[in-house]
């Protein structure tokens, strides 16, 4: 029974993860205009942390490919910068077990706001709305099932060549109304320094982190169904040109309590439209 209940919660852990990565917790004030975002996604794991956070062997190794379009808009209103965004994932998912899948992923929209806006003057304090919408299968592994609701506050302060984000939220996770399994809420904490080597070249050490409740199934508390996760990987971010420019990283789960102990490899292409 535990190794059964451990395979369904991660299930929904990793497919999860598995499009969170797209979620993209920069929060830079860009300059007014329209931007598109590409974002291909690698993950893959063969193990998994328990409730006891030991390192446990899955039956077969599981691995996901995404690749969402994610167009941005930011404006500016009272000199302070605002944006609005929303994410199509299309995900390739195979857990080792049943036959892998296709499709559209649970899709995202989020909100900002810089109500401390100092561009490219150091500090910057935004305020985040994401949602998760459930529009994919999550029957055949490529969504969640359930709404998640997930504000947030974000920090950056840039002074070439070093720079320093932070991010917090808090997931709200909605219950899956055709299985009544809900997943425990959860606090997630990012955080990423940076140095730029020149204008157009700069790396930066990520870590992402999260700690969560205990999840239920029938309203009745799952115990010992907490997730904890700590991933951490580099970064670097090349512009090759004003209006066009990349990024890549490499985050491995490196300890956590029943997630998986994953490694995610993303990249995001940015186009902007603005001169």
């Amino acid at each position: 029974m535990r190794t059964v209940l451990l395979t369904a919660i991660v299930g929904v852990v990793t497919c999860g993860f598995a499009f969170a990565q797209l979620g993209d917790f920069e929060n830079t004030p860009l300059t007014p205009g329209f931007y598109l975002n590409a974002y291909p996604s690698y993950s893959t794991a063969s193990k998994v942390f328990d409730q006891e956070g030991e390192s446990q062997e899955l039956p077969d190794n599981w691995t996901a490919f995404v690749v969402g379009f994610r167009p941005a808009y930011y404006g500016l209103a009272n000199n302070h910068r605002w944006a609005v965004t929303a994410l199509v994932p299309y995900a390739s998912f195979d857990n080792g077990v049943s036959d892998p899948q296709s499709g559209i992923g649970d899709m995202q929209a989020a909100a900002a706001y810089w109500f401390l806006d100092n561009y490219n003057k150091w500090h910057n304090l935004s305020v985040w709305f994401w949602a998760d919408i459930p529009t994919g299968d999550d029957e055949n592994g490529l969504g969640t099932g359930q709404m998640n609701l997930r504000p947030g506050l974000a920090y950056c302060w840039d002074k070439y060549p070093m720079q320093i984000q932070s991010s917090v939220y808090y997931n709200l996770r909605m219950k899956n109304s055709d299985t009544e399994y809900k997943p425990g809420d959860e606090l997630w904490w990012n955080f990423a320094l940076g140095y730029g080597f020149q204008p157009r070249l700069s790396g930066s050490l990520e870590m992402e982190t999260g700690w969560g409740f205990d999840a239920k199934l029938n309203d009745e508390t799952i115990t010992d169904s907490k997730e904890t996760w700590f991933k951490v990987g580099p970064a670097f971010t090349y512009n090759l040109s004003p209006n066009f420019g990349f990024k890549v990283k490499g985050l491995y789960n490196a300890f956590g309590k029943n997630t998986a102990q994953s490694m995610d490899i993303w990249a995001r292409l940015t186009y902007s439209f603005t001169k």
